[in-house]
C-alpha cells in the first residue's frame, strides 16, 4: 500500500471518529497510531473507556438533579490548564505512567511500531517517538470528571487502570471516595431519567417508570452474558495452539453463551422499544401543551439536556476507545506478541531507577491480570456505551422540544415589546 493511500485511509477513519465524538476521539486515534503496539497500551485504553462509561453511569443514575442543580454545568465545562497539570502530576504516581519512559525505547525496538507507521521504514520509530503523548486526550477527559466526582485530592480517586477480578457491578467504580459536589433544592429527582419522566403528562408517568425499569434490568442480563463470553474468548486465545480438547469444550461453551446472549438481546431490544415508544408518545403529547410559564419546568429540562449531551459525547468517546483497542489488537498481532511484550518489559527493567523498581513490578503484575480481563471489559463496556448513547440521544431530543419552544416564546415576547415601543 503506498503512502498516499495510507494517509487517505487514516484521514477517512479520523473523519468518521471526529463526526461521532469530536476532537478528543480524533486525538485518541492519532495517539494510537504512534504508540508502541502493546497489549498494555490497549488495556489502558480500555480502562479509560470503562472509566468514561462509569462516569456516564454516575451522571445518569447516581446524581440527584433539580431545576437549580449546578453539577450539569460543572461536568460540561472544558478542561482547563490547571486541571491538566493536576492530572499530569497525579498520573506520575501510577505504575505505568511513572515508568513508561524507561521502557518505551526498548519496547519499540523489540516490538516495532503501528502497521501504518511501519510504511515509513527506518523513520517509523523516530516519527513515533516524536509524536507520542504521555497522556492521551481521552485520559484527560476521563480524569477531568474524576476530579469533579471524587475531588481534587488523588488519594480519593478510584484506580481506573487496575481491572477488578470480578465483573459484577461493572458500572460502578470499585474504589475511590465519592464527593458531594452539589446540593440541589426544590423538587429533587434521584436521576435524570426520573426527572425527565416528571416532565411528561401525569397520566403517562407510571407506565414510563415501569418500562424504564424493565429496560435497565434487561440490559443487565445481556451484559452478564457478554462478560462470560469475554472470559471464554480470552481462554481460547491463550490455548490457540495447544490442548485441542479443552479448546473444543470452551468453544462449545462460547457457542451456547452466544445463543443465550442473542436471546437476551432480543428481549432487551423489545423492552427498549416499549420504553422508547412510550417516551415518543409523551414527547408528542407535550408538544401541544408545554408549561412554559413554569420557569422551574424549563430550567429542569435545560439541566437534563446538558447532562444528556455530555453522556452522549462520553459514550461516543468510550465506544471509540473500545473500537481503537480492538482494531489495534487485530491489526498489529498484539495478542500473539504478548510473550515478546513481557520479555521486553523484563529487559527494560534494568533501565528503571531503583526508586521506581517497586512501581515497575506493580505495573507488570497489573498487566498480567488486565490481559485476562481485557476482552470481557471491552464487550461489556461497548454494550453499555452503545445503550448510554441511545438513551442520552432520546433524552436530548425530548428536552430540545421544551427548550426550543421556550426560546421561541421569548423571541416572540421580545418582538412584541419592540413593536409596542414602536407604536
Amino acid at each position: 500500500m503506498n503512502m498516499n493511500k495510507i494517509i487517505l485511509n487514516a484521514l477517512s477513519a479520523f473523519f468518521v471518529i471526529f463526526m461521532m465524538g469530536g476532537c478528543s476521539t480524533v486525538g485518541e486515534s492519532l495517539s494510537s497510531q504512534v504508540e508502541v503496539p502493546t497489549l498494555e497500551n490497549q488495556a489502558n485504553r480500555v480502562a479509560v473507556g470503562m472509566a468514561i462509561v462509569r462516569e456516564n453511569n454516575i451522571m445518569a443514575y447516581k446524581m440527584p438533579i433539580s431545576a437549580d442543580a449546578n453539577w450539569p454545568d460543572m461536568v460540561a465545562k472544558n478542561i482547563d490548564e490547571k486541571t491538566k497539570k493536576l492530572i499530569d502530576k497525579a498520573l506520575m504516581s501510577d505504575p505505568y505512567f511513572a515508568t513508561q519512559n524507561y521502557s518505551n525505547y526498548i519496547q519499540r525496538k523489540m516490538l516495532g511500531s503501528n502497521q501504518n507507521l511501519n510504511s515509513l521504514g527506518q523513520y517509523a520509530n523516530l516519527t513515533a517517538m516524536i509524536l507520542q503523548q504521555s497522556v492521551s486526550p481521552l485520559t484527560y477527559r476521563a480524569f477531568q470528571k474524576i476530579t469533579i466526582f471524587y475531588g481534587r485530592d488523588k488519594k480519593n480517586w478510584p484506580d481506573i487502570f487496575n481491572y477488578d477480578n470480578s465483573l459484577k457491578k461493572f458500572l460502578d467504580f470499585k474504589d475511590g471516595k465519592f464527593q458531594e459536589i452539589d446540593s440541589p433544592t426544590g423538587d429533587v429527582y434521584p436521576s435524570i431519567g426520573q426527572a425527565l419522566i416528571s416532565l411528561t403528562p401525569v397520566n403517562l408517568q407510571k407506565d414510563l417508570q415501569e418500562a424504564r425499569r424493565d429496560m435497565l434490568d434487561a440490559y443487565e442480563d445481556v451484559a452478564s452474558y457478554k462478560s462470560a463470553m469475554g472470559v471464554i474468548e480470552t481462554k481460547l486465545k491463550e490455548k490457540k495452539k495447544k490442548n485441542s480438547s479443552k479448546r473444543h469444550k470452551l468453544q462449545q461453551e462460547l457457542d451456547s453463551l452466544k445463543v443465550k446472549a442473542t436471546e437476551a438481546e432480543s428481549i432487551a431490544d423489545e423492552k427498549e422499544n416499549i420504553y422508547f415508544t412510550l417516551l415518543e408518545g409523551a414527547r408528542i403529547a407535550i408538544q401541544s401543551d408545554i408549561n412554559l410559564d413554569d420557569k422551574n419546568y424549563v430550567k429542569l429540562a435545560r439541566n437534563i439536556n446538558v447532562v444528556a449531551k455530555e453522556i452522549y459525547m462520553g459514550s461516543t468517546e468510550a465506544y471509540a476507545s473500545f473500537s481503537l483497542a480492538l482494531t489495534n489488537l487485530a491489526s498489529n498481532n498484539i495478542l500473539e506478541n504478548f510473550p515478546r511484550e513481557l520479555k521486553s518489559l523484563a529487559i527494560a527493567k534494568a533501565s528503571v531507577p531503583l526508586n521506581l523498581q517497586s512501581k515497575y513490578n506493580q505495573r507488570i503484575v497489573r498487566l498480567a491480570k488486565n490481559a485476562i480481563y481485557l476482552l470481557p471489559n471491552v464487550f461489556m463496556g461497548a454494550y453499555y456505551a452503545s445503550k448510554q448513547l441511545l438513551i442520552a440521544r432520546k433524552y436530548e431530543k425530548f428536552t430540545d422540544i421544551i427548550l426550543v419552544a421556550y426560546k421561541t416564546k421569548q423571541e416572540q415576547e421580545k418582538t412584541k415589546k419592540i413593536k409596542q415601543k414602536g407604536l
